[in-house]
């Protein structure tokens, strides 16, 4: 079969079938993923960005417009380094075109070269021996052999050789693949997509025998388990995303944020400006870029919480949870808890509860916003393939969530739990905690701390929903105007409240649902009343754990704390700020006490 012209429709079916091998070798690519940061996701981003893609691309006959329906879709749909570096290349690619209907051998593979300097250009430090070197070795081949073959078969069967050797030197060009004697994980995926695309080409879509050894036959690597590779140290713990509107002036993006960490992509496709960066500050970066357009997409993946997960030596059982459980970095880290961000709605602009907004920014935004924010659980699909990427690596998963009285994501993470059970051969199970904030924390924490002793979980779930019988949060609002707001209180017995001067004690009940649990004309008699429920509750079922949360207000907390070491003889287990979606209706200057009871 000869082919001299490459049309659209040919074009985006070799993409396609490329795509899916991709997408048969994600978990081999995960497994050798170290570079820029060892998180085991090259493969799942990689086939992500290309098979998301595919399914939103409309072929048409002209190679030009398909170039652009591939550039328009994949910048939305990039994911991680690997994905952005696509982006990049079909962005590119797209440029260089001239409104192309067909394209011959040579006009292909000099519009391939051309792209080089673009990619190169909008990588703050673009590194030798990664996905750019192969996909710059490969395509600055391509004019040389397309001078003497005018047919896309011959040209692509004979790149692949120039591919491959590449792809090999990339064992020893970064010292990180050296020292574990692999190739790297995004070339070798950017191979496995040239090789998809020849093999369409030469009419062979079933045969997989002569892939290149390194790439091993597909669908072969499936496993459950930790990778049994050394742990390697992460500079910077969050990939963070987001996707603007417009078309701002990419080096004035990385100029802006560069500071804030590492693997600074900035990709453009004339209409949307998708950044890329590694860093310790996803609300900082979100922060600075919400001047300069639209923000249109968000996302942050916990890169330490990825690599803990794939390399786990220790507990079996997964514990997730929502980003309502205020529960402090330092012990989430200590019990690799997975915690699931839920959204919170500014203007237009859709937050990441606990990621790309906190608190202290939160408030901020309060006070520009044209109208009162709201918040959303999470979706099912993002529920869905969070648990999907943890899913491959324990042997069961046990999801705590935020009261379902108060917030649907319960439904959210028993939905995905169904269809995650229907793909996987995993043990998932779901408690609503009837609980929010520091007491869905501290119920979160004692399972973690159950899930350590070596508690199975059936019998875990048993032990936790005794707990949830006999914890409690009681917290001093501050305000009645946040809850009226938030939809919470009436505005009538809001307002009725605030002309009394009444401070409100906030709790749940049994059945997890909002209520009022006592009044008080000062902040003072409202602590009082707080102090003696903590009494009653420890002469009638004992404390076992205590936490307090603050809305911007750290020392009312701390002096809270105080008095509770009076009663119960112990320091709180910890303080902290409370999460967004929580401030949003309790306000500034509240403060929470959750109490952890006896199980029995």
């Amino acid at each position: 079969m000869r082919l001299e012209k490459l049309d659209g429709r040919t074009f985006f079916a070799a993409f396609e079938y490329g795509a899916r091998l991709v997408e048969e070798k994600k978990n081999h690519l995960n497994s050798i993923n170290f570079f820029p940061v060892p998180d085991n996701d090259t493969g799942t981003n990689m086939s992500s960005t290309l098979i998301s893609t595919a399914l939103k691309v409309q072929p048409t006959p002209s190679i030009d417009e398909t170039f652009q329906s591939i550039a328009r879709n994949i910048i939305t749909t990039a994911r991680g380094n690997s994905g952005l570096i696509l982006a990049q290349f079909f962005s590119g690619l797209y440029r260089k075109m001239n409104n192309h209907k067909r394209i011959n051998t040579r006009e292909f593979a000099e519009n391939m070269k051309q792209v080089i300097p673009y990619i190169y250009d909008n990588i703050e430090d673009p590194r030798e021996g990664t996905m750019v070197t192969v996909i710059r070795d490969w395509a600055e081949k391509l004019p040389e052999l397309a001078s003497n073959i005018d047919d896309f078969v011959s040209l692509l069967e004979s790149s692949l050789k120039t591919a491959h050797s590449s792809l090999e030197r990339t064992r020893e060009q970064l010292e990180i693949n050296k020292k574990h004697n692999t190739v790297d994980a995004g070339a070798q995926g950017f191979v496995i997509f040239l090789e998809g695309i020849v093999k369409y080409l030469q009419g062979k879509t079933n045969d997989y025998n002569d892939l290149h050894p390194a790439a091993g036959k597909p669908g072969t690597e499936q496993r459950k388990g930790a990778v049994d590779l050394p742990q390697e140290e992460i500079d910077f713990r969050y990939c963070t995303e987001v996707l603007l509107a417009g078309d701002p002036d990419r080096q004035e993006i990385k100029t802006l944020i560069q500071d804030l960490g590492d693997s600074l992509i900035v990709v453009s496709n004339g209409e949307l400006v998708k950044i890329h960066i590694h860093t310790d500050q996803p609300a900082e970066v979100v922060n600075r870029l919400r001047e300069r357009g639209v923000i249109k997409e968000q996302k942050v993946d916990d890169m330490q919480r990825q690599q803990e997960s794939a390399q786990k030596k220790g507990a079996t059982t997964a514990l997730v949870t929502d980003s309502i459980a205020d529960i402090p970095r330092e012990l989430m880290d200590k019990y690799s808890i997975h915690q699931i961000p839920l959204n919170i709605l500014i203007d237009g602009v859709n937050y990441l509860d606990k990621l790309t907004v906190t608190a202290d920014y939160f408030f901020d935004y309060l006070k520009e916003a044209d109208e009162f924010p709201s918040s959303s659980q999470p979706t099912v699909d993002y529920v869905y393939n969070y648990l999907m990427n943890i899913a491959d690596y324990y042997d069961s998963i046990i999801m705590i969530s935020v009261s379902d009285q108060l917030s649907g994501t319960g439904r959210a993470f028993r939905s995905a739990q169904k269809k995650v059970q229907q793909e996987k051969n995993i043990d998932i199970y779901y408690v609503d905690s009837r609980l929010n904030s520091g007491a869905q924390g501290l119920l979160v924490l004692k399972a973690a701390e159950e899930i350590a002793r070596g508690l199975k979980p059936q019998k875990l779930v048993e032990k936790i929903r005794k707990y949830r019988a006999n914890t409690r949060i009681y917290v001093n609002v501050n305000t009645f105007d946040y809850m009226i707001k938030g939809g919470r209180v009436s505005p009538l017995k809001g307002r009725l409240a605030n002309l009394l001067n009444l401070k409100p004690i906030v709790s749940l009940d049994e059945q997890g649902k909002g209520a009022i649990a006592g009044k008080a004309i000062t902040g003072r008699g409202v602590r009082k009343k707080i102090i003696k429920k903590a009494q009653k509750m420890k002469e009638q079922t004992g404390i076992e754990k205590y936490a307090l949360v603050h809305a911007e207000a750290e020392n009312l907390a701390s002096e809270l704390a105080e008095e509770m070491i009076e009663v119960t003889g112990f320091e709180s287990e910890y303080i902290m700020e409370i999460s967004t979606i929580v401030a949003l209706n309790a306000g500034p200057g509240a403060v929470g006490l959750s109490l952890l009871g006896g199980s029995e």
